[in-house]
């Protein structure tokens, strides 16, 4: 397999392995290879492709390469749930205890088709570092990145994060406008996706690139009150426009007349309450993701996504070459705002780097 980017930098610039440490490779394929589908196939060529160039770039640096780890995964959630047979070099091994035994020299690269990121962050208190990259292909193009400016641009994004207490939308389609506001009062951002994972106990899925908040929900006996957030969403899915109506950070409604609105309607509103909540915007920082139809390489494109439910599920990047354009402002405690995107590109006032 020819890789058409140079996964040696990725490696340096998101983990700097260091002598004395060891890099080790972990993918789903079964015992049985004649059980393997073509994507499970390709992960397996593509794990190899990456292993052979950890071992070349190891020569040069003076770190370690394990064997791959292949694991036959039946159900990848954390916990006693988790449930897949180990072989390392066609010999079975207990996984369990293989996974047990990193440690803070460790990197782990786990290439799989269901994500297992859930099951090594619950281990991460043994202070081994990983990247996860589920669903990908060795074609996608945020591997192409530079990762030395990925946290560059992740910083410069989350230190305005901290200081907003709003973000404001306009979208536009076609003479159609539509405004949103999100409250992020009191928030943080979450979840360490700044391409950087150099030190023990950090994690970054890859490729890489986005930060996020969760917006202010509304919490009974909170001083902040009801959450602000309200207004309209956009999304297209498969050319069918859908328009997500949200009050006091809840989807209320859900508009349109296609069945993937209606698929949405079953999904948010006739269920589980929760699923009904905004719980994530993503700004992707990734200047070489393209939205390919997965979530890891959705959601890292330089555009916007938001999420709703516990698993923060998302409808749409809004991104240039999206249909739907957008403008989008911070809004700061002093009554300030700053544009942050304006037709769906990033402003310059936050630098060179965007």
């Amino acid at each position: 397999m020819r890789l058409d980017y140079n996964v040696k930098k990725l490696f340096m610039d998101a983990f700097a392995p260091q002598p004395g440490e060891t890099m080790t490779f972990v993918t789903d394929f079964p015992a049985d290879a004649s059980t393997a589908d073509d994507d499970t196939v390709h992960r397996r060529d593509m794990t190899k492709a990456w292993h052979t160039a950890a071992k070349e770039l190891s020569e040069t640096v003076g770190f370690d390469v394990g064997s791959i780890v292949f694991m036959d995964l039946r159900n990848p959630s954390p916990g006693d749930a988790f449930d897949a047979d180990g072989h390392i070099d066609g010999q079975p091994v207990d996984l369990r205890a293989v996974m047990d035994s990193w440690n803070d020299k460790d990197i782990v690269i786990a290439v799989t088709g269901p994500s297992i990121t859930a099951e090594l962050v619950r281990r991460l208190d043994q202070k081994f570092r990983f990247g996860s990259a589920p669903g990908v292909n060795a074609y996608f193009e945020g591997f192409k990145a530079d990762y030395s400016k990925i946290p560059l641009r992740f910083e410069i994004l989350v230190s305005r994060m901290a200081k907003a207490i709003a973000a404001h939308f306009t979208f536009r389609l076609e003479g159609l406008v539509w405004q949103c506001t999100l409250d992020l009062r009191g928030q943080r951002y979450q979840f360490c996706e700044n391409g950087s994972a150099m030190r023990p106990g950090e994690f970054i899925n890859i490729p890489s690139g986005c930060a996020n908040i969760p917006p202010y929900p509304g919490i009974e006996g909170d001083s902040r009150g009801e959450s602000r957030s309200c207004g309209e969403i956009p999304a297209v899915i498969d050319d069918e426009l859908i328009v997500y109506r949200i009050e006091k950070n809840r989807i209320i409604e859900v508009v349109g007349s296609g069945d993937h609105a209606e698929k949405e309607r079953m999904h948010i509103l006739k269920g589980d309450p929760a699923m009904a909540v905004i719980t994530k915007l993503g700004l992707g920082v990734n200047d070489e993701a393209r939205c390919n139809g997965s979530h890891v390489g959705d959601e890292k494109t330089m555009g916007m996504h938001w999420g709703y439910g516990p698993k923060k599920h998302f409808p749409d990047t809004i991104w240039f070459e999206h249909p739907i354009q957008m403008d989008m402002d911070f809004e700061y405690p002093d009554g300030s705002f700053e544009p942050i995107f304006r037709h769906s590109y990033y402003t310059s006032n936050l630098g060179d780097l965007f």
